[in-house]
């Protein structure tokens, strides 16, 4: 095999090593984002059980939490660690596919067999679309933290109970209404 081959090679593998650069940056952020809400599922859980441990009979707001726990906010966060997991293994596919592709490379140069240069983008393409959905699918679960986080504050927020029925000046001018 000649130097320039060995080169070639190396140049070629190049790519699919960027993509899996890529993959590990977005793998560490979701992977911390999935330890942030399992901790925040657990400190849920454990709200659940003390208002459970307690007599709910003679106080409606920590009854009334309760139900909000069980039925709205931890369904919620469950669903969004859920998607978060799925896409964890999207993104590890999507390096597993990138590191074949680095070998699909490797032996399409060295057989010089010219179908699997062809092969090598459709393996390619294959994982940056795995990337691609990961990509969609934490979109969407960043959309839904937004209502976990109304469904969490709602009830005990002043600003939004003074505000629910009436426009506020200060907050037109925020979101640029006024």
């Amino acid at each position: 095999m000649s130097s320039d081959t060995v080169v070639k090679t190396i140049q070629l593998i190049i790519v699919p090593v960027v993509m899996i650069t890529a993959c590990a940056i977005m793998q560490n952020g979701l992977i911390v984002h999935y330890n942030s809400l399992g901790n925040h599922l657990v400190s849920i859980n454990q709200e659940i059980l003390n208002l459970i441990a307690t007599d709910l009979s003679h106080n409606p707001v920590k009854e009334e939490r309760l139900h909000d726990l069980e039925h709205l906010i931890l369904p919620n966060l469950f669903h969004r660690h859920h998607i978060i997991h799925d896409v964890l293994g999207l993104v590890y596919l999507a390096i597993v596919i990138q590191i074949f592709d680095m070998f699909i490379i490797a032996i399409a140069i060295l057989s010089n067999i010219s179908w699997l240069s062809q092969f090598v983008i459709f393996i390619f393409l294959i994982g940056v679309g795995f990337l691609f959905w990961g990509v969609i699918l934490i979109a969407y679960e960043l959309r839904s933290s937004h209502s976990t986080i109304q469904l969490e504050v709602h009830r005990n927020c002043k600003w939004c109970k003074q505000n629910k029925n009436q426009r506020n000046p200060k907050y037109l001018i925020y979101k640029g209404l006024k």
